[in-house]
């Protein structure tokens, strides 16, 4: 779980609305089991003879005395002393050692008057119930009973003095409640004590409600603000990222990292600040309920705990190795799609839509596999622990049923301790399908952080700005591979280009024509050698001081889902509207944006699509034009503008060209007779460098390339 712990540092921020949401569930925990707790008191009020009051009574009593007591309504009329017994408190069970034994009550007694200290013992009576369960509760001195022997011959009393026992926090609190209440004389008085019970269900059920939502929404709103935290922070890293790890891993696997996995977290995080403790939590509340009313019974119940989580555990490792395929499964649909919506012309012109149907059906159906494991280990928990639960609860259950029967539990408290233990039991099986969801949050927030930990583009700390290029470009010794490659891409290349030149570099299709040009930008930086601008190291200057000198246009046009003018004036820092055109101008492509309805303000769509293709290539000229870099990168910058179009770029690159170093990667005869001087390369090596007519006369390669591609493209 240490990638899911480590995801949780984003929770930091939001430290105090999380402890809000903490304080809320605690509530809602008391609250919820306070809840089904006023299940007894209901039970007393209906079922119980006695009622509330009498269940105070006897707890008060019992506690006082240490003996187990029952409150009494004689319905014969009993003289003792000359006076009517209209209330009393049997004395049902002595333990053995109790204060009531040590005083000599007996079983079968009857407390029928209380006093404190020297007082004399008051009788009791519904009119002063109250006060006498008060002069119980709040005694500090012995207490004096009046005690009566039923059956006895005579019809007098005795009195006895005895310790007050200790009064424990539920008792206390019992009594307190019953105080504020009149003492009703007959059941159908009752109802007015249980229509007040049931309000007060009512109000904790809406005062829980109001603290569920709370501490909801400030979890959930916590977590986005977190997921959105992490994803820019994901993001930034990407874009650091040297070009290797997407020529290697694609970007599909990265977008589903962001999206999908993400996602993953989110839901964990969620459940962490949600679930995870509310329902514990809840379960904590009514376990304490349950132990207050039956201690015994309550642990013969919970030993299925231990049981339950070795399933858990083993379940929960089945499930993250299964989401860790799903989410690659993910990644894999995503480059499917990805590859054949974007390629969607080809796919119809080839009529391969079959192919692609079935290669995506395949995909697919991997997925959903994983997903069906994963469904499978979530289904199987919850019925498990549920059964477990009810068994034990079952073998619970008989016990206490025992109890009741046998006169050692009350029913109500039976009715009520069952109550606490069904809700104990619902937050538990609520919780079974945590420590699946936790693993699977794992496992994606293991797949966000391997793409955090990537090791990024070299850049030396503190690095010095890297002096506009005015000398030349020099590349000593310089070789490269590409990770996981056998051979290198590059071998021992030394190549020195002057300031003000233009060079075009030749060769066959894998040559390394493109690997030689994006070390310059340092688009991947060399295994051996060093690459040099005016004699200092690129490699330990500031890297955007080096990109700031430098425009590149590939081949592949690359446009965003911005106005023509932005794409324009993508890289150029706040360029007025006089600069965009001017650069369009010299691009040859003003005129046609000028015809638009939008002008430079019409969309381009997602990667240029209203464009043709001609038109994207001469977009991204006019940015490179607006840049006014030192250093132009030219790769097939021309593959796909029209032969007119070609020849008026060229003239406007040759007045643009002028001062600045530029780079061509072609294979138009026009474009490579432009430059000053050639560079032939095959196989990673250079094989020869010098003007166009000495590479005829002495390059048999440079001819053939001559011969077969410049000529036949347009020479």
């Amino acid at each position: 779980m240490k990638d899911f712990v480590r995801s949780l540092k984003y929770l930091k921020p939001h430290r105090k609305r999380l402890s809000i949401s903490i304080v809320c569930v605690v509530l809602i925990a008391m609250l919820w089991a306070s809840g089904i707790g006023m299940i007894v008191p209901a039970m007393k009020v209906l079922i119980s003879p006695e009622g509330l009051h009498g269940w105070a009574w006897n707890s008060v009593a019992e506690d006082r005395v240490q003996a187990t007591v029952d409150l009494d309504f004689p319905t014969a009329e009993t003289i003792v002393d000359g006076k009517p017994v209209t209330m009393l408190v049997d004395i049902v069970r002595v333990e053995k050692n109790s204060l009531a034994a040590t005083t000599g009550i007996l079983k079968r007694d009857w407390i029928i008057g209380i006093g404190v200290g020297d007082e004399t013992p008051k009788r009791l009576s519904v009119e002063n119930a109250n006060e006498c369960m008060g002069m119980l509760m709040v005694a500090d001195q012995d207490l004096t009973l009046e005690i009566f022997t039923p059956g006895k011959q005579g019809q007098t009393s005795r009195t006895v003095t005895l310790p007050a026992g200790d009064i424990s926090f539920g008792t206390n609190l019992l009594g307190q409640v019953a105080r504020m209440i009149p003492q009703p004389k007959t059941r159908a008085e009752r109802f007015p004590i249980l229509i007040w019970a049931l309000l007060i269900v009512a109000l904790m059920t809406v005062m829980r409600n109001f603290l569920r939502f709370c501490q909801e929404y400030l979890v959930r709103s916590v977590v986005l603000e977190s997921i959105v935290d992490l994803r820019c922070e994901n993001y930034d890293v990407a874009l650091r990222l040297p070009s290797t790890f997407f020529a290697r891993e694609g970007t599909s696997d990265t977008t589903s990292r962001f999206i999908q996995d993400t996602g993953e977290v989110a839901r964990g995080m969620s459940t962490l600040f949600g679930k995870t403790l509310v329902e514990p939590a809840k379960a904590l509340a009514t376990l304490t309920m349950a132990m207050i009313l039956s201690w015994e019974m309550t642990l013969m119940a919970m030993v299925v705990g231990p049981v339950a989580y070795v399933l858990i555990r083993k379940l929960g490792k089945t499930m993250k190795k299964a989401t860790r395929r799903a989410l690659e499964g993910w990644s894999a649909m995503l480059a499917v799609l990805e590859e054949t919506l974007s390629g969607i012309r080809v796919v119809k012109a080839y009529t391969m839509e079959d192919v692609e149907r079935k290669r995506f059906h395949t995909v697919n159906h991997r997925l959903l596999k994983q997903q069906k494991r994963i469904a499978r280990a979530e289904a199987v928990i919850a019925p498990s622990i549920e059964s477990m639960g009810i068994t034990t609860a079952m073998a619970a259950v008989a016990l206490a049923g025992y109890r009741v029967l046998s006169g050692q539990l009350d029913t109500e408290i039976f009715i009520g301790w069952m109550a606490m233990l069904m809700a104990m039991f619902d937050p538990i099986r609520k919780l079974a399908k945590v420590a699946t969801i936790f693993q699977r949050a794992d496992a994606a927030a293991h797949r966000v952080f391997q793409l955090q930990d990537q090791p990024q583009e070299k850049c030396a700390t503190d690095a010095p700005d890297l002096p506009l290029h005015a000398k030349n470009i020099e590349f000593s010794d310089v070789n490269f591979r590409y990770p996981g490659a056998d051979e290198d891409s590059l071998h021992n290349i030394n190549l020195t280009i002057n300031h003000g030149e233009t060079i075009a570099i030749v060769g066959p299709n894998g040559s390394g024509k493109t690997t030689l040009a994006s070390m310059l930008p340092r688009l991947i930086d060399p295994s051996d050698g060093t690459v040099a601008i005016d004699g200092l190291d690129i490699c330990t200057h500031s890297l955007l001081s080096l990109r700031k000198q430098i425009a590149v246009v590939t081949q592949e046009t690359v446009l965003f889902n911005a106005t023509i003018g932005e794409n324009i004036a993508y890289g150029a820092q706040s360029p007025d509207q006089d600069a965009v055109v001017a650069s369009a101008k010299r691009a040859f492509i003003h005129e046609f944006i000028s015809e638009l309805p939008d002008g430079y303000d019409t969309m381009v769509g997602q990667r240029g699509a209203t464009l043709s293709g001609g038109q994207r290539q001469r977009i991204t000229i006019a940015r490179a034009i607006l840049r006014d870099p030192m250093i132009l990168i030219f790769d097939e910058a021309m593959s796909q503008v029209d032969s007119e179009s070609e020849h008026r770029i060229h003239k406007a690159m040759e007045e643009f060209s002028e001062g600045r170093t530029t780079i061509l990667i072609a294979h138009r005869f026009a474009t490579v007779l432009s430059a000053d001087r050639i560079v032939v390369i095959d196989g990673g090596k250079i094989q020869d460098v010098g003007p166009h007519a000495d590479l005829l006369e002495r390059c048999t390669l440079y001819k053939h390339l001559y011969r077969t591609q410049f000529v036949d493209s347009g020479g």
